[in-house]
């Protein structure tokens, strides 16, 4: 497929696409109304979207947004993540591999190398180096993935299908594209510039680069975070007395987080999902996605929500500013797809990577049990008692994601049972507070557990990367964070999260079975008449279609 026309790519994009029937290029006649199999399939995940937000304040979304796929399409707000320890990285492989962390691998943003004595990223690759920067910076890849996704089972079927992924993150952009995709894009936090890997490509794409000049990240931050309707209505008068807490409103100066965080700070503001849906958008036109009968598949993660679960509370002003903007970024991707794809062409699946929870302190005012466990004082603890049960050694190699890696080397040198210890470990950190349970490893290699609590933990372990005592916490217990980049806490106690499906033959219906997050590939491996992904669990998803 040929890339579109650059001049074009650059007016489309300076506009930001507000008004895409007068930017686009006419879509192609409408003569076969719901095909035979969907041309485009567009999967969207939203970090930390709560299923209640849909009744709870339905009235604040446009017609065209969340309440137009819920109207027109088919909705489930009970859909679950089967497994112990939901992170963002670890839920988009199991999305798009229809497996869990057991099988697929990804157990966490980064896990503890024993070879290599040190965390190590979910993504990080030294083989390639970043496109759109730098090319001495190593850069990543999907290879740490051990199953393979649709996007590699739609290649392998048909090798003209585009598979392309897109996010702020470059997790979520890659596990959720690949390993065969064409391409996957993620944001770099210290240039502002979308970039990608030499894994996908060896230059960066010239439209990539004339998005990249528009500047619209700076664009982006010049502008305070108000609210949507302060912003829209009042007058300048208003929003320097919301910036002076003269009046009840939110003010949160861009340009000043910026000189903190650089280009990260658009991870935490609705601007961040703006620029996501903007490059999406120019993704698809430049790609010519949808534009043939070989079905393509274009991936885009919504991550602002993500970022603040741990700042502001599910129902605050700030957060349901955040939804109410993204529902209407949702409404104009579905009106730009129509227009340039037509959406009898183009299936559209949206759901969340974890519901945001309540915080602490939302707990607190409630008198319902809550607290902080902190990781650091308990490996402390457990290194000084096996230092006097043991002996002085280094019997722990580290800590990361609830996890406990032994140093099996010392304690197969000094005689031990690696089981031994890890039962000793477990029974000294079941007894913090917080802590609901401590299991050893070797009970998830030994044994099969068919259900409850101990069935979601064994589907969380990966025998060849976690540790050798998986801890888990009382509800309303959080790690302790201790300091902002520690991506611990991100793991989240709800599993339950909305799914919407629309477009193509999909009919209007409220999903009312409880389904599993892992049945999202075979669904659409059945509407492509493809053999789902080896290792797929998840099951075909029935009446959805005609």
């Amino acid at each position: 497929m040929t890339i579109k026309n650059t001049c074009l790519s650059f007016l489309i994009i300076t506009f930001s696409f507000l008004k895409v029937s007068a930017q686009f290029n006419q879509p192609e006649t409408k003569s076969h109304p719901n095909p035979k199999q969907p041309k485009l399939i567009v999967g969207i995940v939203i970090d930390h979207l709560r299923s209640d937000y849909f009744d709870k304040y339905s009235h604040l979304f446009s017609d065209g947004g969340f309440n137009k796929l819920i109207k027109n399409g088919a909705f489930s707000n009970d859909t679950e993540y089967n497994y112990a320890y939901s992170q963002s990285g670890v839920d988009q492989a199991t999305i798009y591999t229809g497996t869990p962390p057991a099988y697929h691998g990804i157990i966490s943003h980064a896990w503890f190398d024993r070879i290599s004595e040190s965390a190590e990223s979910s993504t990080y690759d030294k083989r390639y180096r970043k496109l759109g920067i730098a090319d001495t910076v190593i850069s990543k890849s999907p290879h740490k993935l051990m199953a393979p996704t649709l996007g590699d089972i739609m290649k392998l079927n048909n090798p003209k299908s585009r598979v392309i992924g897109v996010s702020l993150n470059n997790e979520s952009a890659i596990f959720s594209a690949g390993h065969a995709a064409d391409a996957a894009y993620w944001l770099d936090g210290i240039q502002g510039k979308f970039i990608s890997s030499s894994y996908y490509q060896n230059t960066l794409f010239n439209w990539v680069n004339n998005f990249n000049a528009t500047d619209l990240p700076n664009k982006y931050l010049e502008k305070p975070w108000v609210p949507k309707d302060l912003e829209d209505n009042g007058s300048s008068t208003d929003i320097i007395k919301a910036k002076l807490n003269l009046i009840d409103q939110f003010y949160f100066d861009l340009k000043k987080e910026k000189k903190k965080l650089g280009y990260y700070a658009l991870k935490n503001y609705p601007a961040g999902n703006l620029l996501v849906k903007d490059f999406a958008v120019a993704t698809i036109i430049n790609e010519n996605l949808g534009k043939d009968d070989d079905c393509d598949l274009i991936t885009i993660n919504f991550s602002c929500l993500g970022n603040n679960h741990r700042v502001f509370s599910p129902y605050s002003p700030e957060m349901l500013d955040c939804v109410t903007r993204l529902d209407k970024n949702i409404e104009n991707l579905i009106t730009f797809l129509d227009e340039q794809v037509g959406m009898e062409n183009v299936l559209l699946f949206v759901t969340s990577d974890q519901p945001a929870s309540f915080l602490q302190s939302d707990l607190e005012k409630q008198h319902i049990p809550h607290g902080y466990f902190s990781s650091y004082n308990a490996v402390a603890l457990l290194k000084s008692y096996f230092n006097i049960t043991y002996g002085a050694g280094q019997w722990i190699l580290g800590y990361d994601s609830q996890q406990i890696f032994l140093n099996h080397k010392l304690i197969e040198d000094s005689k031990r049972s690696i089981e031994d210890v890890q039962i000793k470990a477990a029974k000294f950190l079941v007894q913090f507070s917080g802590v609901s349970k401590a299991i050893p490893a070797h009970h998830f290699i030994q044994s099969n557990y068919s259900h409850g609590i101990m069935n979601k933990i064994q589907r969380s372990f990966n025998h060849k990367r976690s540790g050798d005592v998986l801890i888990t916490l009382q509800p309303g217990w959080v790690n302790q964070i201790k300091d902002e980049r520690d991506l611990v806490a991100q793991y989240s106690q709800s599993r339950r999260v909305p799914l919407f499906w629309y477009g193509w033959k999909i009919k209007n219906q409220e999903l009312n079975q409880q389904l599993d997050i892992e049945d999202i590939v075979p669904t659409l491996s059945s509407f492509l008449k493809i053999t789902p992904p080896s290792g797929c669990q998840g099951k075909p998803i029935e009446g959805l279609i005609d």
